[in-house]
């Protein structure tokens, strides 16, 4: 009996001195929440890193600092010079790149580390700034919590709100290495001390930048990769009205509520083709045209559709046109079409460009608001 409880009290011991080996203290270590790469106008690669300060002495609650280095983990040593403890960077919550270094398609190298080191996280979202990133370092936003979870949070709002997309390092290694989609990330900017979301940054098969997506346009994207998240509106103008001097323009608001989203694909006159119906439920929010929903919701849900399918063609074409394929149609090539995707899979948003792609809204209202 003596002999069991000894060796119950050893496994047990065992089982927790482990995790006491590698203990640090808060004070003892820079935590990185934030870190940043950009290019400089001479081409120097610039790394950046953001870090709470802990000592209860301390005036300043955030310390930033940057260094010129050729790797992530070249920039960690010269980090470990400048700060009073070791650098960590495993809490990373953002990392921020500059758009002028995305403008270089073999970028993407630099992050080999975070995938490499097995301390890293995997869960940090990967942005783009418009301008340069020592200028969202340095942002001291009054009345906000420290920086890193300011613009996280911001970020995850936008989000939730459809505006753009959340893309985190490993969801962008996925993008990066399949072929049958193109990369897209949340895209901000700064303005005189106050950073605003601008969209969805829409990178080629390389993670090199090519167009910036509009909020606007994001909201159809989420629903066409079946990525809503929470409450989303959608607004559509009222055809064959587009008077310039009425103050107030007909159009129509609603919550879309859920969506069933059905992919055909196929391959004809040697070229792909994809056949998109989407079936979305809808709550009427505003409008601002003489329609009676109750009476005439057959007629509206036409008007709705119609609109709709209209803006999807219009986003499609935007997409050919620069060659980028957000939404993954080439994953569909790949599973239904394998024998034709095989042939063009090296290049596939080159093939993607001259695909037939026809996205189908139907619009079924199930609620109008309150009425007479």
């Amino acid at each position: 009996m003596i002999r069991r409880l000894h060796f119950l009290i050893l496994t047990m011991l065992l089982a927790i001195l482990p995790g006491c080996a590698d203990l640090r203290n808060l004070e003892d270590v820079t935590l990185a929440l934030m870190a940043g790469i950009d290019l400089s106008e001479k081409n120097e690669l610039l790394f950046y890193v953001s870090s709470p300060v802990f000592s209860k002495d301390a005036k300043k609650k955030v310390e930033e600092y940057g260094v010129r280095a050729d790797s992530i983990r070249q920039s960690t040593k010269r980090f470990d010079a400048l700060v009073t403890a070791l650098t960590v960077g495993g809490k990373i919550q953002l990392i921020v790149l500059g758009k002028r270094l995305l403008q270089h398609p073999d970028w993407f190298s630099l992050l080999d580390t975070l995938y490499r080191d097995g301390r890293m996280t995997v869960n940090s979202r990967v942005v783009v700034v418009d301008g340069p990133v020592h200028s969202v370092f340095h942002l001291n936003p009054a009345d906000k919590p420290r920086l890193p979870l300011h613009l996280t949070q911001l970020l995850d709002t936008a989000n939730r709100r459809n505006l753009t997309v959340k893309t985190t390092t490993q969801e962008f290694h996925r993008m990066m290495a399949e072929k049958g989609m193109t990369p897209s990330i949340t895209e901000f900017k700064e303005r005189n001390s106050v950073v605003e979301v601008m969209g969805t940054a829409l990178l080629d098969h390389q993670g090199k930048y090519v167009t910036l997506l509009l909020p606007k346009d994001t909201i159809l994207l989420q629903i066409l990769i079946h990525k809503l998240q929470g409450e989303m509106t959608l607004t559509v103008p009222l055809p064959g009205q587009s008077d310039q001097q009425k103050v107030i323009k007909p159009r129509v608001s609603f919550f879309v509520k859920d969506v069933t989203r059905t992919v055909k694909t196929g391959y004809r006159d040697n070229r792909f083709r994809f056949d998109v119906e989407l079936q979305m439920e809808i709550s009427l929010a505003e409008q601002m045209f003489p329609v009676e929903p109750a009476k005439q919701y057959k007629k509206l849900e036409q008007l709705i559709e119609k609109q709709l399918a209209q803006k999807y063609a219009d986003l499609i074409k935007q997409f050919q046109k620069q060659k980028v394929d957000p939404v993954g149609f080439g994953v569909y090539a790949r599973a239904y079409q394998y024998k034709e995707w095989k042939k063009v899979q090296d290049d596939w948003p080159a093939a993607f460009a001259k695909a037939e792609v026809r996205v189908k809204p139907v619009i079924s209202i199930k609620g109008i608001g309150i009425t007479e």
